[in-house]
C-alpha cells in the first residue's frame, strides 16, 4: 500500500471539530447518559413536526384541507361499510299499475291485416307533411342561395305534395324488392332490364329531383355541433307515434342494433363480429313481443349537445316511462350503480350484468373465487343488490328488485339446475 502523509492542514477541521464538542460538554451540566437523550428528542421532534405542517397563506385554508381529508375519509369508510350479507327484504317493490298492450285504433288495423293500413298508422300524415315541407324549402333555398346554369334540372323544380312524396318513398320500398344495378334501370325500356311499374308512378326526372332535394330539417335552424340534426325531427316523430299506439309491459330492456351501411359518414361503426361489419348503430328502447318503443341513432362520441355515455343513454330512451314501476333489462355496459340510483329515483326498477370494474361494488363479491355452480352476494341498505355466480365462467349482476334467492329451472333435454 502507498503510505500517506497528513498535514497540519489537513488536521485543521478534526480540531475544529473536537473543540466544538468540548465546549458543548462543559456547558452542559447533565450526565451524558441525559445529554444523549437530550441531543435524540432535539434531533426527532422538528422531524415529526416538518411532516405534520401543512403550507398554507392562512390558519382557515389550513383548516379547510384538514376537513377535506377527514370527509373523504368518512366517505370511504361509509362506501366500504354499506354492503352486507342479503335479508331477503327489499324495501321497497316499486308496484307496476300502468295498463300496458296496445290501444284500440292499433288493434284494429292488426285485426283487418291491411298492411297500407298499418304502414300509414306508423308513417302517419303529419311524417309525411313534415318532409313536403322541408323539401319544398330546401329547393327554394338552394335555387336562391347559388347561380344554377341555364342547363340545370333544377329550372324544372316544381313544389312536391304529400300524395307524390308518398308515391316516391313508394318506389324506394320498391327498389328494396327489386334490386337492379342503376338507378336509370328502373325506368329502362329494355326487355331484360325494363321494368314498367316505376313508369306508371313517376317519371325518372322528377324522381331524380325529389330525391336531389329531399330534406329533414332546416338548414338555416339546424344546431351545426349536432351531426344527427339533418334527420332528428324525422327520428322524434317517428319515436312519438310509436309510442303513441303501443304501452310497453312492465319489463323492458335497451338494446343495441346496426344497420347496415357503407356509406361515407363519421360515425359509421365498424363492428368485426357482426354479419354486416359497417353500419350505422341504434340504441333501442324494446319491450317483451319486440315492439320497439323508442330509439335513437348514435353520432359518435364528439358531440356537443348530446351525451352518450351509457347512463345518459338509457334515461334518455326511458324519459317516457319513469316512474310507472317498469323493470328495465340492461347488459354490462350500460348497468352501474349511478344507473340503479338514476332509476330508483323515478320508481323504476334494474336488472343486469355488470362489469366488475364499475364504481362502488363490494370487494368480497368482486374477488371472490368460487367453484362451479357457487354463488356470492351482497346488499346495501338501498335494496341494490350485486350477485357474482359461477359457470362456465364468473357472471356478476346487479338487482334493484331481486335478492340472492335461486331458483330451480328446467330446460328441455338437460336436467333441472
Amino acid at each position: 500500500m502507498e503510505d500517506f502523509d497528513f498535514t497540519q492542514e489537513d488536521l485543521r477541521p478534526l480540531t475544529l471539530l473536537e473543540t466544538s464538542i468540548i465546549q458543548q460538554n462543559e456547558q452542559d451540566n447533565q450526565s451524558d447518559l441525559e445529554l444523549s437523550d437530550s441531543n435524540e428528542e432535539q434531533l426527532h421532534i422538528p422531524k415529526k413536526r416538518r411532516r405534520l405542517i401543512i403550507q398554507s397563506d392562512s390558519e382557515s385554508e389550513s383548516h379547510s384541507v384538514r376537513n377535506y381529508v377527514t370527509a373523504n375519509i368518512t366517505a370511504s369508510d361509509r362506501v366500504s361499510k354499506k354492503w352486507s350479507r342479503p335479508r331477503r327484504q327489499q324495501p321497497s317493490i316499486i308496484p307496476f299499475t300502468e295498463t300496458s298492450g296496445i290501444n284500440k285504433e292499433f288493434s284494429t288495423i292488426l285485426k283487418e291485416a291491411d298492411p297500407g293500413a298499418f304502414y300509414s298508422l306508423l308513417v302517419s300524415d303529419e311524417i309525411f307533411d313534415m318532409i313536403v315541407e322541408q323539401t319544398n324549402l330546401f329547393a327554394l333555398q338552394s335555387c336562391e342561395s347559388r347561380n344554377v346554369k341555364p342547363s340545370s334540372r333544377s329550372h324544372a323544380w316544381k313544389p312536391t305534395d304529400r300524395h307524390e312524396i308518398k308515391r316516391f318513398f313508394g318506389l324506394i320500398l320498391y327498389m328494396g324488392l327489386v334490386r337492379l344495378p342503376k338507378l336509370s334501370y328502373y325506368w329502362s325500356k329494355d326487355k331484360i332490364l325494363g321494368q314498367t311499374f316505376p313508369r306508371t308512378v313517376m317519371s325518372r326526372n322528377r324522381f331524380e329531383i325529389i330525391l336531389q332535394y329531399l330534406h329533414f330539417s332546416d338548414n338555416e335552424t339546424a344546431n351545426k355541433s349536432d351531426r344527427i340534426s339533418k334527420i332528428r325531427p324525422i327520428i322524434d316523430m317517428v319515436n312519438n307515434t310509436f309510442q303513441k299506439y303501443y304501452s310497453p309491459k312492465e319489463d323492458i330492456c335497451v338494446y343495441e342494433s346496426q344497420v347496415p351501411f357503407r356509406g361515407r359518414i363519421v360515425f359509421r361503426q365498424y363492428n368485426k363480429s357482426k354479419r354486416h361489419k359497417y353500419g350505422l348503430k341504434l340504441f333501442k328502447l324494446c319491450t317483451i313481443p319486440g315492439y320497439t318503443c323508442k330509439f335513437s341513432l348514435y353520432g359518435g362520441k364528439n358531440i356537443d349537445t348530446v351525451n352518450t355515455t351509457p347512463t345518459s343513454v338509457v334515461m334518455s330512451l326511458c324519459s317516457q316511462i319513469l316512474n310507472k314501476g317498469h323493470t328495465l333489462a340492461t347488459d354490462n355496459w350500460y348497468t352501474s350503480l349511478e344507473l340503479a340510483y338514476n332509476l330508483l329515483e323515478h320508481q323504476t326498477h334494474l336488472i343486469g350484468t355488470i362489469r366488475k370494474n364499475r364504481r362502488g361494488l363490494p370487494k368480497d363479491v368482486v374477488e371472490a373465487k368460487l367453484q362451479k355452480g357457487e354463488f356470492m352476494a351482497m346488499e346495501n341498505e338501498d335494496g341494490i343488490t350485486i350477485l357474482k355466480w359461477k359457470d362456465k365462467r364468473d357472471v356478476m349482476m346487479l338487482s334493484t328488485k331481486h335478492s340472492d334467492k335461486m331458483s330451480t329451472i328446467a330446460k328441455k333435454g338437460q336436467t333441472d339446475y
